[in-house]
């Protein structure tokens, strides 16, 4: 029996999928190289966003043809809103909420229960020997009226410090290079069990500590923090270790105090600004980037102009900007209407893509004639070429035909840029780790 996953939206997703795949081979499923020749389908939903829950719809649809020509069983799991969990019930074989993830094997009845008890307990097949994605901590207690966080994954939970550094443990000693800690609100870890866990910082530095260690160089990223919960403490931690990577996701969402107040994310421009100046002043190399919403209900031209404003003045290295789109049952669609047009939040996206790309440039420029350490990810399209990433996550290209550099560290020197990808000229390997040598 052949297992396919098809994990939609954020990091987080994908981490569940890894786990989702331990329960599966675990009771003997082996993967599928595509949907078309597995035996059971699942999907990681997102809930968060209307075009990924659209995706959704029109993949069940094509999968529930192709059960007129052949046997498959079809499930979805993933952050799932009670309405879009209702929808689902008639369209899947199998929903399945997180936390029955355990129970698969019993849901469907080809092998006896599954050997653990709860989701993180399970043990993720990853996708790649050198990367990795460990959950910190899952749910929201932030209740952005945006967003559908709180109602499909609950509130914020922390997992057992033992636990991560164990795992974290596991994997550096597997040779994994590249680690990521994740959370919904990653800086907001130990806040539900004060005096009982680790606070955020403190985490961050024991990770630290064991990374660097290791007798191979290894990254360590995390994702993402919330501007509210953002302290010295956490990016002198950062900038103490050499092995915590200097790079820093810090969500805007809106460059206007009333938009920010709307979306009830509890801190002003001015404040945002103070944290990133903050993190810079500490590291002064960081990498940056943000998440950014454009056309949330009601936003005007003048209050859009000033996250223009904000952008410019961040001069950030990377955005996620996002139309925004009605979520049933969160707060936002019971309180305020979704008035600017579709065109009107396309407009946008590409006037503030625009001035990114400005400060993105003359970001990448500053590093033309470095040399640079960096982890390969794969073959480019083009021909000849590797594609790896830098410490803060950006694609560096480089000529090379020698494909067994994927999952390893290069020095490479930059020689050209554009706003969006480095490159640049492979030197030597880099895997040992600096600091040990």
């Amino acid at each position: 029996m052949k297992y396919f996953l098809l994990p939609l939206g954020c990091a987080t997703n994908k981490a569940d999928a890894e786990r989702i795949a331990g329960v599966l081979s675990s009771v003997g499923y082996t993967t599928a190289n595509s949907e078309e020749e597995a035996d059971l389908i699942g999907v990681i939903a997102c809930s968060i966003r209307q075009s990924a829950i659209d995706r959704v719809y029109g993949k069940v649809h094509q999968w529930n043809q192709w059960k007129k020509n052949r046997t498959v069983t079809t499930f979805v799991s993933g952050c799932m809103l009670a309405a879009d969990q209702k929808k689902f019930l008639k369209l899947f074989d199998l929903v399945v909420p997180l936390d029955k993830v355990p129970e698969m094997p019993h849901m469907l009845k080809e092998y006896g229960t599954s050997p653990v008890e709860h989701f993180w307990d399970i043990t993720p097949k990853r996708q790649h020997q050198y990367k990795a994605l460990v959950p910190i901590q899952n749910g929201c207690d932030k209740f952005c009226t945006y967003c559908a966080v709180p109602y499909t994954r609950g509130r914020e939970v922390s997992r057992s410090s033992k636990d991560i550094l164990k795992e974290v443990e596991s994997l550096i000693q597997s040779g994994v290079r590249q680690i990521t800690l994740l959370g919904q609100n990653v800086n907001s870890y130990g806040l539900d069990k004060k005096g009982e866990e680790l606070s955020f910082a403190q985490l961050l530095d024991a990770v630290g500590t064991m990374a660097d260690k290791a007798p191979h160089r290894v990254w360590i990223h995390y994702t993402s923090p919330h501007p509210r919960d953002m302290t010295r403490e956490v990016l002198e931690v950062q900038a103490k270790h050499p092995s915590l990577a200097h790079y820093l996701n810090l969500p805007l969402q809106s460059g206007n105090n009333d938009v920010l107040k709307k979306m009830n994310r509890r801190y002003t421009v001015e404040h945002y600004m103070t944290i990133l100046d903050l993190a810079r002043e500490i590291i002064p190399d960081m990498t940056v980037s943000t998440d950014i919403i454009v056309g949330f209900c009601d936003e005007t031209e003048e209050q859009f102009t000033d996250t223009c404003r904000a952008v410019e003045r961040a001069h950030y290295d990377i955005a996620f900007i996002a139309q925004y789109s009605v979520r049933p049952g969160v707060v936002a669609e019971k309180r305020f209407a979704d008035t600017v047009a579709k065109d009107e939040k396309k407009r946008r996206h590409t006037v503030l893509t625009d001035i990114l790309k400005i400060g993105a440039l003359n970001n990448n420029q500053q590093l033309v004639g470095k040399t640079i350490p960096a982890l390969v990810e794969t073959a480019s399209r083009k021909d000849g070429k590797l594609l790896a990433r830098t410490e803060g996550l950006k694609s560096i290209e480089f000529a090379s035909t020698d494909e067994s550099l994927i999952g390893h560290f290069v020095l490479v020197r930059v020689e050209s840029c554009d706003a969006w990808r480095l490159s640049g000229t492979y030197l030597s390997a880099a895997d040992e780790n600096p600091i040990r040598a």
